[in-house]
C-alpha cells in the first residue's frame, strides 16, 4: 500500500514523500486521471510563474539530480525534483521542503547560481532555446500557522514557528534579504494534493502535511509513525 493511511513506520524524510506522492502517483502515466493531472499542473505553474512557456506534454521526473550531469564542472546536486520535457527543452527545477523550513540564501541563491551556470547560452549553444524555471515547494499550512512566509531555521532547541531576528550583518545579507522577499516561485503540496482523483492521496497527503505543523522538530516522536501508539 504506496497511500495507506494506517499507523505504520515510515520514513519521514522529504524524499521519501517526492518518491511516493510524484511517481508513485501525481507523474505516473499508468495511473487514471494522469493526463487531467497534467493539464492542472500547467495550468498551476503558469498562475505562478505568469509564463506560457513551461506547459509540459510528455514529462519525465527525476529526483536528486546532481549538477555533473548537466555541467562538467559542478559537483553539487541541482534539484531535489527535475520535471523536464525533452521534446519542448523544458526544465522545471524544484527545491522541496516538507518538515523544515527554508532559507533563500541556501535553497534559493545557489540553486539560481547553478542553473545560471548549466543554461549559459555561450558556452552551451544546444540549450539555446531552453525554458527553464526554478521553484520552491513548501507547505502553505506553515505560512497560515506561522502568519508569515517561513523562510528560516530557528534554533534547534525552540518550537518550529520561534521567530529569530536576524541581523544583516553585511551587504551580502542585505542583499540576500532583499532577494528573499522578491521570490515568488513558491509551490505548494496543498495545491498539487487537490489536484489529485484518488481520496486516499488526498487523505495521505493531509496526514502528511498535519506534521508541519507540529511543535516538536523531533519528528520521530510523533505518535503517528508508531504502530499502536
Amino acid at each position: 500500500m504506496i497511500f495507506s493511511n494506517a499507523s505504520l513506520i515510515e520514513s519521514e524524510k522529504e524524499r521519501n514523500l517526492c518518491t511516493k506522492f510524484f511517481a508513485g502517483y501525481f507523474f505516473n502515466e499508468f495511473t487514471a486521471g494522469y493526463a487531467k493531472r497534467i493539464v492542472h499542473f500547467n495550468r498551476y505553474i503558469q498562475e505562478v510563474t505568469g509564463r506560457e512557456d513551461l506547459a509540459l506534454q510528455s514529462p519525465n521526473v527525476s529526483f536528486d539530480t546532481h549538477a555533473y550531469l548537466c555541467h562538467e564542472r559542478l559537483r553539487s546536486k541541482l534539484s531535489d525534483v527535475l520535471i523536464s520535457d525533452p521534446a519542448r527543452q523544458t526544465f522545471l527545477f524544484i527545491e522541496t521542503k516538507y518538515l523544515t523550513n527554508w532559507t533563500y540564501a541556501a535553497d534559493v541563491a545557489k540553486g539560481l547560481e547553478r542553473l545560471d551556470k548549466v543554461f549559459d547560452a555561450e558556452k552551451k549553444p544546444h540549450l539555446a532555446n531552453a525554458k527553464q524555471h526554478y521553484f520552491l515547494l513548501t507547505s502553505r499550512r506553515k505560512e497560515e500557522v506561522a502568519e508569515r512566509p517561513v523562510r528560516s531555521y530557528p534554533p534547534v532547541h525552540l518550537p518550529i514557528y520561534v521567530p529569530t531576528p536576524v541581523a544583516a550583518a553585511d551587504a551580502s545579507e542585505v542583499e540576500a534579504e532583499a532577494g528573499k522577499n522578491s521570490f515568488t516561485s513558491l509551490l505548494y503540496w496543498e495545491d498539487l494534493a487537490q489536484m489529485c482523483d484518488r481520496s486516499e492521496v488526498r487523505q495521505y497527503m493531509e496526514a502528511r502535511l498535519k506534521l508541519c505543523v507540529s511543535s516538536s522538530r523531533n519528528q520521530h516522536k510523533a505518535g503517528y509513525f508508531l504502530p499502536g501508539a
